[in-house]
């Protein structure tokens, strides 16, 4: 990740009547205009895979309201016709977060054209790394690797591991990959969506 990028951190300040307060930093990925392009990607990973829970959808479209991707980004990532789409949901708590997101899009865009927005991305080496582990993903699955759900267990591993190539990030994919090696019930818990990427990722996280 771009060394500029910090990370949230506490603070205590006391008061003048000697109490402690907490107070949380703001940090750069928090802000509404700046845009991480990984988080853009694994929510429309997320939102894309076949039988997805509806509270995992909603929590989706609400981290996407946090935010006004730039218009190349909602190109490049084609997140805006993936939100649209969800406008006509069968769901009605679905259809009208989608709504909430795509009406705060469209209201930004009207009102400040194509303002300069920072964009955070992974450097070269880093999607690398991240690429491998996705074909020993979609090769542990015995799915193709085009098929989204190899895309969106490895983009969570890079997520719980604070986006970075780190000791976490590999621990956890050596465990994924064997874990869907060897465990035929899990495997196919992951592949039938019987077990969420979310509960998967976080039962194996090193």
């Amino acid at each position: 990740m771009d060394k500029f990028v910090t990370r949230t951190r506490k603070q205590w300040v006391k008061s003048s009547q000697g109490k402690t307060k907490q107070f949380r930093q703001a940090t750069i990925e928090s802000l509404q205009g700046v845009v991480v392009i990984e988080d853009i990607q694994r929510l429309k990973n997320k939102l894309k895979l076949e039988n997805q829970a509806k509270d995992v959808l909603v929590d989706c479209l609400k981290e996407l309201g946090k935010k006004i991707p730039p218009r190349h980004v909602m190109l490049s990532t084609k997140i805006g016709k993936v939100v649209n789409r969800f406008r006509k949901h069968e769901d009605n708590q679905v259809a009208s977060e989608a709504r909430q997101v795509y009406l705060k899009w469209r209201r930004h865009f009207k009102d400040h054209l194509d303002r300069p927005q920072i964009e955070v991305k992974c450097d070269a080496k880093t999607e690398k790394m991240r690429a491998s582990g996705k074909r020993f993903i979609a090769d542990a699955l015995s799915l193709q690797l085009s098929h989204s759900l190899p895309e969106a267990i490895e983009r969570e591993v890079f997520f719980v591991s604070k986006r970075l190539i780190n000791v976490h990030y590999r621990r956890t994919m050596r465990t994924v990959v064997f874990t869907l090696r060897n465990k035929e019930d899990v495997k196919n818990k992951v592949i039938a969506r019987e077990m969420s990427v979310e509960e998967f990722v976080k039962t194996y996280q090193k």
